[in-house]
């Protein structure tokens, strides 16, 4: 009677003991298409991250072109087509050293709206990226010309 008790105590005790092989394979398969997803997030993410960054750097260079442009002196400013462009190295310290890490180059114009009164000024920037060739920001803007009364 003895075997027969512990037969049946192992027989309940036998399907909650631990997890079979299958159940193991499964459990691995869905955390490595997890982990996976997870992965491919944060290689977009970082991407992301770059490309919203040479936007603010290119922001921030058009802008300061601009104040450049509209500090000048009324005579300074003659209406050209677009100039050539002026190129741009971002530089970041690595462990070889400074590395250049994006080159944008600068152009831009100035277009009389009103002879003697109004000119339009155009600055553009332009940058590549390796997976997004030919990217371009551009600020516009009027300068009147207050210097005519004094």
């Amino acid at each position: 009677m003895t075997d027969s008790f512990t037969h049946r105590r192992r027989s309940t005790r036998g399907g909650s003991e631990g997890f079979s092989l299958i159940e193991v394979m499964i459990a691995v398969t869905i955390l490595g298409v997890g982990l996976l997803a997870v992965t491919g997030a944060q290689i977009h993410a970082l991407r992301g991250g770059s490309h919203g960054k040479h936007s603010a750097q290119a922001g921030v260079i058009a802008n300061s072109r601009m104040e450049i442009l509209k500090r000048s002196h009324w005579d300074d400013l003659a209406p050209t087509a677009w100039t050539a462009p002026l190129n741009v190295q971002i530089q970041v310290d690595s462990p070889n050293g400074m590395q250049v890490e994006q080159v944008y180059a600068v152009q831009w114009r100035i277009i009389n709206v009103v002879v003697g009164q109004t000119r339009s000024l155009d600055v553009r920037v332009q940058w590549n990226e390796p997976d997004r060739p030919n990217r371009s920001l551009t600020y516009s803007s009027l300068r009147f010309n207050l210097e005519q009364n004094l």
